[in-house]
């Protein structure tokens, strides 16, 4: 946040210590095989990496099969991980759905689990649940806003356990596709992939005092995400040109994605230009939200999106529309105000009020950044796989 708000020296003293790497279950270490198409950087394939990584450091043998190479992810899946990966070979087809050999392998792996991540993945294992002989437990899992097709829902009928990633997807299933699995089914949310607990990264001048007669930096609103049609980043753009003349604001759009292009031109028409930052996909965010004084989100489709965690991680009060889950991510008039969906009034309204109340944002912030960390850790992640997967193998 802005020094108006809060000092670099106020963020470490209410950092708590660093918790401790072991872990609180003790078992015999697994054999848990992961599946992803495609190691795009996106949310679901980050949860991926760090799922992987968490179950590894946790004693478990994990391999990630992934169907094809050239994924964006591809070099931090490689590079000193402690699970061993596993690219299937398409040869000269490079195709997200194409999984040759994924059978052959299972069987070579031998695994005790395994765990698809994504649509593709899903929709193979969904051609794996129709083995009632195969000697593993299949997990199907849940983490998405938008329509699934016939063996995707099949995988989630028909695995030995369906993961979502909060209440709301399972009650999605329930309702748009008639699965309901209560004996059968968990929820785990999203870890927070980043640290932000005993690191703070170099945020330039956004946290350095300032003079008196300095003028103070313009509010500065932060919105991670892909671009694309249900992200929805051009209703943003419109609801920002809608603030009072008089607010002295600018807002960063980072990520890429199809609908970039027309979100540059809509800001060109309203004539904010100006005021909008669209600095592409950022390797490494933090900085931006340490930066930042409220995270707003606008998408149409969400499952649990990571950027409001990571948004409150960084102590962020958060302004989004109440979509599918994202209402579990923070908790409305504590942490954020969830407005309802496509409710720009609602929304603008909100935002000016947060906007004009310095106060009010470091309240609301640093009730986040505690939220967050007690519901969205990657340790809490881990211990939720492990006691899941755990409770399959012994049963």
């Amino acid at each position: 946040m802005h020094a108006s708000a809060k000092s670099q020296s106020q963020i470490l003293a209410q950092r708590p210590p660093s918790p401790k790497s072991s872990h609180a279950i003790n078992s015999q270490p697994l054999n848990i095989a992961i599946l992803q198409d495609h190691l795009r950087n996106g949310g679901t394939e980050q949860q991926t990496l760090a799922i992987a990584r968490g179950l590894a450091n946790a004693g478990h043998h994990v391999h990630l099969v992934v169907f094809r190479r050239g994924g964006s992810l591809d070099p931090q899946a490689i590079q000193s991980s402690p699970f061993t990966l596993h690219y299937l070979n398409q040869g000269l087809l490079k195709t997200d759905w194409f999984a040759p050999g994924l059978k052959k392998l299972l069987a070579r792996l031998a695994p005790d689990v395994v765990l698809p991540m994504g649509r593709m993945a899903n929709c193979h294992a969904g051609l794996l649940a129709h083995d009632k002989r195969r000697p593993y437990k299949l997990l199907a899992t849940f983490r998405t806003g938008r329509a699934i097709p016939y063996l995707y829902r099949h995988a989630l009928q028909h695995a030995d356990q369906l993961v979502a990633n909060s209440q709301e997807a399972l009650r999605r299933l329930a309702s748009e596709y008639r699965i309901h699995r209560p004996d059968t089914s968990s929820v785990i949310y999203n870890g927070c992939i980043r640290d932000f607990e005993t690191q703070i990264p170099n945020v330039g001048s956004g946290l350095a005092p300032r003079s008196p007669n300095q003028v103070p930096p313009p509010l500065h609103l932060v919105s991670v995400s892909m671009f694309r049609p249900q992200k929805q980043q051009i209703r943003l753009v419109r609801i920002c040109s809608q603030l009072p003349e008089t607010l002295d604001w600018k807002l960063t759009l980072a990520g890429d994605g199809p609908t970039r292009a027309a979100c540059q031109a809509e800001a060109q028409k309203l004539r904010i230009a100006d005021r909008i930052h669209f600095p592409g996909l950022l390797k490494d965010p933090r900085s931006l939200y340490f930066d930042a004084d409220i995270a707003v989100h606008t998408s149409d489709q969400e499952s649990l999106p990571n950027f409001l965690v990571e948004a409150q991680m960084s102590g962020l009060p958060v302004v989004a529309y109440d979509v599918n889950g994202v209402s579990e991510t923070f908790v409305d008039n504590e942490t954020g105000y969830l407005i309802p969906h496509r409710d720009e009034t609602a929304f603008l309204t909100a935002l000016e009020k947060l906007a004009t109340d310095p106060a009010l944002r470091l309240q609301f912030g640093d009730a986040a950044r505690l939220h967050a960390r007690k519901n969205f850790s990657l340790k809490s992640q881990t211990t939720a796989y492990i006691r899941l997967l755990n409770s399959l193998t012994t049963s």
